[in-house]
């Protein structure tokens, strides 16, 4: 059995990881903003330095004591894998999460969420579509 979170069945191992210390807002952040670059995660942060600046300075000094001093190579985060993004929408679903939560946890669009949701509702109609 896998030791990630079920709910955050979307993120690579590593975004995993990094949500499980600093939360799902900083990792989804880091996999988008910093994907398949190599960052440096220094052993403090201050509140000016680059990382608290893009994920608030309470999840960087958790990344920077978690994991500093080290370089890390950050994975993307759903950036243009619409097959990730509909599964992780269907499971959120599944789970009973709300749209706005869904939304913020993906960083997608309420529209995008609706429109996955009806569609996961005329797959599961046995009956069909009559037009």
């Amino acid at each position: 059995m896998s030791d990630q979170d079920p709910d955050r069945a979307w993120f690579s191992p590593l975004l995993n990881k990094i949500a499980e210390v600093a939360g799902d807002r900083a990792a989804l952040i880091l996999g988008r903003e910093k994907a398949c670059e190599t960052i440096y995660i220094p052993r403090h942060v201050g509140p000016t330095h680059w990382l608290s600046r893009l994920i608030g300075h309470d999840a960087a000094s958790a990344l920077a004591g978690e994991f500093g001093p080290t370089k890390m190579e950050i994975p993307p985060a759903l950036s243009g894998q619409q097959r990730k993004r509909r599964a992780a929408i269907a499971q959120m679903t599944d789970k009973g999460y709300s749209i706005n939560k869904i939304t913020r946890a993906l960083g997608v669009s309420r529209s995008t969420v609706l429109v996955h949701r009806r569609r996961m509702r005329r797959d599961d109609d046995d009956q069909g579509s009559l037009f």
